[in-house]
């Protein structure tokens, strides 16, 4: 039996758009194009990790599920193993500085690709070096898996011009009420209230801070509205 799909990893192939030949950066274990390939979503897959170890496990999966004639296994870093055009690639499960990096670096290599994106930090870094490189958001949907919420995207190629604001908070999954985005958007504020709470007792503050503090107030009014909007209690 093949093992069954996290929320946030199921929410990730939901958002691919089927092609000859798909990529998945930083395969770890190889589960979601495997997912993939089962699905018929691509008809072949490139597997990539820059771990020898991460790599072994996923070409274990690939054989597990027989999908090995369909699988195309590569130690590299980020892009670099992309040496074809692909339709469709995911980078996932990793911070936003380092998705930033896979991104500005192998820029050239992405080709018309879309991108399943999600990162479990620094998100505005992330979504500022998908618009720098060229690309713009067409979904952005939330799921929580293992307690956590992640923010999961896919993008294409065109430009897009976005606020600071947006950059911070994401442009698309406020559009939209459902269970999830209303737990994020409290969870957001949550957060944002510790971040105010500890600049405002902080024992000095420069422009920076005073900066942050303006921009947390901003953000939260956001989020406090966009709750009330859908009548629901932050």
């Amino acid at each position: 039996m093949s093992p069954a799909l996290d929320s946030r990893l199921a929410l990730a192939a939901s958002l691919y758009i089927p092609c000859e030949l798909g990529a998945d950066i930083g395969t770890d274990h190889g589960l979601l194009p495997c997912h993939l390939l089962r699905k018929g979503i691509c008809r072949r897959m490139i597997l990539t990790d820059i771990s020898p170890k991460a790599l072994r496990h996923a070409r274990e999966q690939v054989e597990r599920q027989g999908l090995a004639e369909r699988a195309i296994l590569r130690c590299a870093d980020g892009l670099e193993a992309l040496t074809e055009p692909v339709g469709c690639l995911s980078v996932t499960g990793m911070g936003g500085k380092t998705l930033a990096g896979i991104l500005r670096g192998g820029q050239d290599r992405l080709g018309e690709a879309a991108l399943v994106l999600s990162c479990h930090t620094d998100q505005a870094e992330a979504r500022r070096a998908v618009t720098d490189i060229g690309w713009h958001f067409t979904r952005e949907e939330v799921c929580l898996s293992g307690g956590r919420y992640y923010l999961v995207w896919r993008a294409e190629k065109g430009s897009q011009a976005m606020t600071a604001q947006e950059l911070r908070l994401g442009p698309l999954w406020r559009e939209k009420k459902t269970e999830e985005a209303v737990g994020y958007a409290r969870h957001r504020l949550w957060t944002l209230a510790r971040k105010r709470e500890g600049l405002e007792t902080a024992a000095v503050r420069g422009e920076a801070e005073e900066a942050l503090l303006r921009e947390t107030a901003e953000d939260m009014a956001l989020l406090s509205g966009l709750l009330k909007d859908w009548g629901e209690t932050a």
